[in-house]
């Protein structure tokens, strides 16, 4: 009976999804991950590694695109993509080597290569990630695949127009206490003096990553060792 009603769901184009999907598969093991998950989902977010700019917070503007916000950014969908044949200009970025400048513009063009190769994220965290977040924060029940690409693209885009989307509702939507950004030794921290002003209802404060520095080969070296 369960298997034809989820059979019947996803004909749909919609796939329902069990709050417990992510706990052990023995009852008791996954009563005791409800109870400990559920004391302590509503705590406050401290985040000692996140990779936010503190300039989107700081200017607070509204998201681009889907394509922008979601695909071009993470490097986990661009490197599974890849591995499989994708090109990385379709994907709106090029490689570091300067070789190939002509990176695809479009969004929609960009989103609709994700959704067609959504198939390879089968059972990894980036998919359950995704998934998550376009479930719980965009609210879209719908399937992401070649033939939703577009409709998601148009629920998410409508989304982030509006001013709950903007990036200081969601970092009080998440109920994050304290976000530590990651930034380079040439960052300047410009932006974490506006935000000490901002009523953010939380903290954002940077951290020291030097990494570039200790890349001697990277033709970015000079610039990062100032």
């Amino acid at each position: 009976m369960v298997a034809r009603v989820r059979s019947a769901v996803e004909a749909r184009g919609v796939t329902e999804v069990h709050e417990d999907r992510y706990f052990d598969s023995d009852p008791i093991v996954r009563r005791n991950a409800r109870s400990l998950y559920d004391e302590t989902r509503a705590l406050p977010i401290v985040s000692p590694h996140g990779h936010v700019d503190a300039a989107i917070l700081a200017r607070n503007d509204s998201f681009a695109d889907p394509a922008s916000l979601i695909v071009t950014p993470d490097h986990y969908i661009l490197r599974m993509l890849y591995s499989r044949g994708v090109t990385l200009e379709s994907l709106g970025t090029a490689p570091i080597d300067g070789k190939s400048p002509n990176a695809e513009k479009d969004p929609r063009k960009i989103w609709q290569t994700f959704a067609d190769h959504w198939k390879l994220f089968r059972a990894t965290p980036t998919r359950a990630w995704l998934e998550y977040e376009l479930r719980e924060v965009f609210g879209i029940k719908r399937d992401l695949d070649s033939a939703s690409a577009q409709q998601v693209y148009d629920a998410i885009a409508e989304r982030l127009r509006s001013p709950e989307f903007r990036p200081r509702a969601l970092f009080k939507r998440f109920n994050i206490e304290v976000l530590a950004t990651t930034d380079a030794a040439s960052d300047t921290i410009e932006h974490h003096e506006a935000l000490r002003k901002a009523d953010l209802g939380g903290r954002v404060i940077p951290t020291f990553r030097p990494d570039a520095l200790f890349r001697i080969a990277s033709p970015q070296w000079s610039s990062e060792a100032r």
